[in-house]
């Protein structure tokens, strides 16, 4: 009964108006979403140069060579992997049998990135079939591209959702026109129904037009843009994302089409169609609680599984966007009582303006349904998008410099340099505040704790605050060693040292008499400003174990010798520990200390006691007589004295989230087993705090190093050096230039850099949202014939043209006002669910006790929004009134 070509061509151009509006559209939808991955791309390859540029030396390449054999055609072989991976943008040189790896800097992107580091994994097994030998890759190419690898995917997740927006945004939009050739062609479809033709025939016939109409403008849209970032020379998604995109809006369109179709062929009653809304919005808020209580489990659309492979949760990715549009649909729903409410409230005026727009919008909310969602859409995006760049800004380099944890870091000291030698270069070259720590682990319930010892007078010179979270120098007072010690009278300290000889040993029937002891000995003092100093000896000469082809030289004992130790500054000092431990494996014996005088006065050390745990004995009579122990090895351990009022336990800081772990709070006391170096320990806690920078995830626990070098036993040797700068960057490389071997940490602004650009997404998303919404108030503008006639018959009732035209302009702007309200509303409320979540997910170190607050670009969301609601309302009112009323008024004749 129905078919054939003639029958389809003149059905479309009974439509042809609104298939129009449904090319232009899904034309304009796809070449959005084609765009949109466009510049994404581009960014993403800045950013990828950018850290590739600034990776110098090896750091930036990778050298292939083979270990054994030949090296004939390595080069080759290399090519050929590279090519089976992708063939990445790269330079490959070779030079005396070693072929060097170098990313092209002009050329490389974030998908070379990806296939790239697959190459390098599989090159020595797929060369080596090749070369018939076994090939090596060095370099620290590699470690570079995993690091740069990892933020991608970190900032991946907020790129996603920033997708997801427009794309659901398209899809309403795109679903929305391909209503309107239905909706024109109802009657038409009720007579053909009538008169014998199948709901499934009307259905196919139209999805077969409008799959052929939304498939011809999605391909135009796609491939324009297409060929335009190919001729601008940008990183582009290829064909194949192009025509995926494409096809994507255009089956969007076709569903609709074909579910309407099919559902009004048959007249329906109204209690029938309310209940469908009503189960179709039910189903909207359930899928939209479950996105989103997803999004807040994950808080990334981008999840890494545990073989390192990243995937994409969709669900997650739209979550953010199903959010804003359920918002956004409050402000259609909202739109009827509120435009009858504010015309009963203006009911005793006369005029025509404003009672007429608003009982006119309040009868025919279906009228201004898409308008008010794409607008409401548009302005939520960039409310969202403004409330994003707001925070990425705020927030700049500061999770970057938590995980520093000061302004300059140096956490590897080479084993020829001390802390205090890389104090002295950092001072030079313009640091203001250093400290020595040492780094090191505690053994928890089930996990290793992170430990940072560090000189607790300091703390507040060089610990950063986490953003404003913690304050240094209350951290620091809350573990800094309490006053004590015996007080010293002069700015030195000299010591007599004895070594007496031990009992003869006998072997053999024969007597020999050893060496007395030989002790390294270890003072540590505090200042009245409440810094330590620590100065060790050795009580002879420790000679040398031969090791490294070194000659053999015995140790020599001097059985007395007589100290001095300058104290530095101009500062009033206490001694408060004494430790003494063998400095050669396997000796046995005493050592005394005594004939202790400062600034010509003798020193009583009476007072001294054993420290807690030490090892060995210790005998206080006069002066103090050291017995050294040792453990199963044979290698000596640390026996000390303390002086009074230095603490049992050392006071410690503790992040909040390990003291709910470790059931703590503040004043509990707690044993702990220390790992690098080996000891025990009670601590303290003194406060909690949210994080802490400077450890993994701005987790631990921060002491005082004289504190615990006092409890401990066994040396702790600095391996840290913190330091506060004004130039970090250039004490940083004073102190790499002058240590070599030296792991030397400053914030990288690059991190900051490239979160913040993953705002240049939800930017385009918020344009594209505008495009859409003034194609759509473009199109739908007074076009129908219902509109044309409506126009005519106002004007002919006395109105005239300038006041119709003005009545429809009120309405549409009211509805207008409406979107532009709802948008702000939703955007508000979806910024504040989802920003700080997307902002962590962003930078990808972000612990979740450091604060991401919610920051409000006032002014310039102030302009966005008020160029939106411009754009649109200048658009809306563009109305004019047809120049013949007669063939409007008589088209029903």
């Amino acid at each position: 009964m129905i078919g054939g070509r003639r029958f389809a061509l003149a059905r479309a151009r009974a439509a042809l108006p609104a298939l129009v509006t449904l090319l232009i559209v899904t034309g304009v939808a796809a070449g959005l979403i084609v765009g949109m991955a466009v510049a994404l791309r581009a960014v993403e390859a800045q950013d990828v140069r950018a850290a590739l540029g600034a990776a110098d030396g090896l750091r930036g390449q990778a050298v292939v060579s083979v270990a054994d054999g030949g090296d004939d055609g390595l080069a080759d072989a290399v090519r050929q992997t590279l090519a089976a991976h992708g063939a990445p943008a790269v330079t490959v040189t070779e030079s005396e049998g070693v072929v060097t790896i170098t990313p092209d800097p002009a050329r490389v992107t974030g998908d070379d990135v990806v296939s790239l580091i697959g190459a390098l994994r599989e090159l020595p097994s797929e060369a080596r079939e090749a070369v018939g030998a076994r090939v090596q890759v060095a370099g620290g190419l590699p470690a570079t591209l995993g690091s740069i690898a990892d933020g991608l995917q970190a900032r991946r997740g907020p790129t996603a959702v920033a997708i997801g927006f427009l794309g659901l945004l398209t899809v309403v939009v795109v679903g929305a026109v391909a209503l309107e050739p239905v909706r024109a062609r109802s009657g038409e479809s009720l007579l053909l129904r009538a008169r014998g033709a199948r709901a499934r025939s009307l259905a196919a016939l139209s999805g077969a037009e409008t799959a052929a109409v939304s498939s011809a403008g999605s391909l135009a849209g796609a491939g324009v843009v297409l060929a335009v970032a190919h001729l601008a020379g940008l990183p582009h998604p290829g064909l194949l994302f192009a025509a995926v995109g494409a096809a994507g809006v255009a089956l969007a369109a076709t569903l609709v089409a074909v579910v309407v179709t099919a559902r009004t062929a048959d007249r329906r009653p109204g209690r029938a169609q309310l209940a469908a809304a009503a189960a179709v919005a039910v189903v909207l808020a359930v899928v939209t609680g479950l996105a989103a209580w997803q999004f807040a489990q994950s808080g990334s659309p981008v999840v890494v599984r545990g073989d390192g492979t990243a995937i994409l949760d969709p669900l997650v990715a739209i979550a953010p966007a199903l959010v804003l549009a359920l918002a956004a649909l409050l402000a259609v729903l909202v739109a009827t009582p509120v435009a009858r409410g504010i015309a009963a409230a203006l009911a005793a005026t006369r005029g025509v303006q404003p009672i007429t727009p608003l009982r006119l919008a309040s009868r025919r909310p279906g009228r201004h349904a898409l308008p008010i969602t794409v607008v409401a859409f548009a302005v939520g995006t960039a409310t969202v998008a403004g409330a994003y760049l707001g925070t990425t800004r705020a927030l700049g380099d500061a999770p970057e410099a938590l995980r520093v944890g000061a302004d300059v870091r140096v956490t590897t000291i080479p084993e020829t340099r001390s802390a205090a030698d890389i104090a002295v270069t950092a001072t030079e070259a313009g640091a203001r505040a250093t400290a020595a720590a040492r780094g090191f682990t505690a053994i928890g319930p089930g996990a290793r704790i992170p430990v940072v010892a560090i000189d607790g007078g300091a703390v507040g010179d060089v610990l950063l605050d986490g953003g404003g979270t913690i304050d240094p120098a209350a951290i620091g007072e809350a573990i800094r060693l309490p006053d004590a010690g015996i007080p010293l009278a002069g700015d030195d300290l000299e010591l007599v040292v004895t070594a007496p000889p031990p009992p003869p040993i006998g072997v053999d029937g024969e007597q020999f008499q050893p060496e007395p002891l030989l002790v390294n000995v270890q003072l540590t003092f505090r200042s009245d400003a409440g810094t330590t100093f620590t100065y060790g000896f050795v009580n002879g000469d420790a000679g040398s174990g031969g090791e490294g082809g070194e000659e053999f030289v015995p140790p020599v004992t001097d059985p007395r010798i007589r100290e001095r130790i300058p104290l530095p500054g101009e500062q009033t000092w206490s001694l408060l520990a004494i430790e003494v431990w063998p400095a050669w494996w396997g000796a046995e014996g005493t050592v005394v200390l005594s004939d202790v005088v400062s600034g010509g006065e003798p020193l009583d050390l009476s007072t001294m006691s054993p420290a807690p745990g030490t090892a060995g004995s210790v005998e206080i009579a006069g002066g103090i007589v050291f017995a050294p122990a040792f453990d199963s090895t044979g290698d000596g351990l640390v026996t000390s004295v303390i002086a009074p009022g230095v603490p049992a336990a050392a006071p410690i800081v503790i992040t909040s989230a390990l003291a709910d772990d470790l059931s703590l709070a503040p004043g509990d006391t707690i044993a702990l087993e220390f790992d690098g170096p080996d000891f025990e320990a009670d601590v303290v806690v003194a406060a909690v705090v949210p994080i802490l920078p400077g450890t993994p995830a701005g987790q631990g626990l921060l002491a005082d190093l004289g504190t615990l070098r006092l409890l401990a036993a066994t040396p702790i040797v600095p391996n840290q050096l913190w330091a506060r700068a004004d130039a970090p960057d250039a004490v940083a490389g004073a102190i790499a230039d002058a240590n070599p071997g030296a792991t030397v940490l400053v914030a990288d602004p690059r991190q900051g850099e490239a979160a913040a650009a993953t705002a240049w997404g939800f930017g385009l998303a918020a344009a594209g949202g505008l495009v859409l919404a003034v194609v759509v108030l473009a199109l739908r503008r007074t076009r129908s014939r219902a509109d044309t006639r409506e126009l005519a018959l106002l004007a002919v009732m006395g109105l005239g043209r300038r006041r119709a035209a003005a009545t429809r302009t009120a309405e549409d702007l009211f509805a207008l006002a409406l979107g532009v309200l709802g948008g702000v509303a939703a955007g508000i409320a979806t910024a504040w669910l989802v920003v700080p979540t997307l902002v962590r997910a962003a930078y990808g170190t972000v612990p979740d006790a450091y604060p991401v607050p919610l920051v409000w670009p006032a002014a310039e969301l102030a302009v966005a929004v008020g160029a939106i609601a411009l754009v649109c309302a200048v658009v809306s009112a563009s109305v004019r009134v047809p120049r013949t009323l007669a063939p409007a008024l008589r088209e029903d004749e």
